[in-house]
């Protein structure tokens, strides 16, 4: 086996983040790398674990003291275990990803003597998740945590740009790597599945929100998108929610007290974002702030234009009017009027359906594969001269 490397992220819950670990932890191991992946404190697993290491070879594994919160006890409990653990495994290389695991395990691998050390943000917390002290305190941390790892990976020149101009560590230092997908799934999935098992017939215009329900995803604002689009449509067109999270309950309260329980379904967690995308017509992402929109590049690759507020790096997947439109965060009647345009002109949501087919297939996962190498024998290249 080849070069280790220790892949370090702070939960495998579900969400981009730990999907792509895994991802990008398979691709690797095909290319000959000794591959190891250690996880903080998971509760809702992004994929099934033991059906994951039984495929590929891949052993993960958990620490207990490590999780997202900040908790000073359980912070040095995790500092020391990964210590431990990287003297043990003497890994050529530790990726850390996201920033907890970030930044306790980039200053375990430098006094653990790792030779490569990168951190992947996957999107910034500078804002949308936190405000005031608690931000200038990550702030600082990540300034901090920089000195000890080679290279910072972010999701986008945007992203690159925020961390320069905020310091957190010289240019050279940090790397755009854009999110990869295995297009051919989504380009080629069959469609009807998720409208039959819902009672949807193929006439129907099917408006979709994918993500957590949480304040920085903005379910609340997809909701007013959808009475307005109820009192605009009198029938043949419908919306569906995918996802779970600590605002489900209140959503599914919301929902039925504006009286748009058949116009508006709620799924749930859905384990066929493929299917689902295949189903849909528009994707609607109203996100307060998005590293990234891991799921735009997936509507993208299904052929599915997005409306999508222009946050952090969704300029990067968007092209207004081109495959996509952006609009102003929490603008409601923008949304609106971009999701009545695209119902009423069908070739203009052709033209749209083909661009963003044409832009999904430029963020290859073995692109990304790629991305990640070049960085590891960069550092590799500098520091055994």
């Amino acid at each position: 086996m080849g070069r280790k490397i220790i892949h370090i992220i702070t939960r495998l819950d579900k969400g981009g983040s730990a999907d792509i670990v895994l991802k990008l932890s398979e691709e690797l191991k095909k290319r000959g790398y000794d591959i190891g992946i250690l996880s903080g404190l998971t509760t809702d697993p992004v994929t099934d674990i033991d059906g994951f290491t039984k495929k590929t070879g891949i052993k993960i594994e958990f620490i207990p003291y490590l999780q997202r919160n900040i908790n000073p006890l359980r912070d040095i409990q995790a500092f020391f275990y990964l210590f431990k653990f990287l003297m043990r495994e003497k890994p050529l290389i530790a990726h850390l990803h996201t920033s907890k695991a970030g930044f306790i395990g980039r200053i375990a691998a430098k006094l653990a003597g790792v030779k490569c050390i990168v951190y992947t943000t996957h999107g910034h917390i500078f804002y949308g998740y936190f405000r005031g002290l608690k931000t200038r305190l990550f702030i600082n941390m990540e300034r901090l945590a920089s000195f000890f790892c080679d290279a910072i990976t972010t999701l986008t020149e945007k992203e690159k740009g925020e961390f320069r101009n905020l310091k957190i560590a010289k240019e050279g230092k940090i790397v755009p790597v854009p999110n990869g997908l295995d297009i051919g799934p989504f380009s080629e999935a069959k469609k009807g599945t998720m409208r039959r098992e819902l009672g949807i017939d193929d006439e129907t215009v099917l408006i979709g929100w994918i993500g957590r329900f949480e304040p920085v995803k903005g379910p609340d604002i997809f909701l007013a998108v959808c009475k307005k689009l109820h009192d605009i449509f009198d029938d043949g067109v419908m919306a569906v929610m995918a996802g779970d999270g600590i605002l489900l309950e209140d959503m599914i309260r919301e929902r039925d007290m504006l009286g748009l329980n058949k116009f508006l379904l709620l799924l749930g967690y859905r384990n066929d974002i493929i299917s689902l995308l295949a189903d849909i017509d528009i994707l609607v992402l109203t996100s307060l702030n998005e590293g990234f929109g891991m799921v735009i590049l997936e509507a993208m690759a299904a052929g599915k234009p997005v409306v999508a507020h222009n946050v952090g790096g969704v300029a990067e997947l968007i092209v207004d009017n081109v495959t996509g439109y952006m609009v102003k965060r929490g603008d409601i009647d923008a949304i609106v009027s971009h999701v009545n345009y695209l119902i009423k002109n069908r070739d203009r949501y052709d033209s749209l359906s083909v661009n963003a087919y044409n832009m999904a297939i430029k963020y290859s996962l073995s692109e990304m594969v790629n991305r990640f190498e070049g960085v590891y024998n960069s550092v590799l290249a500098v520091k055994t001269k």
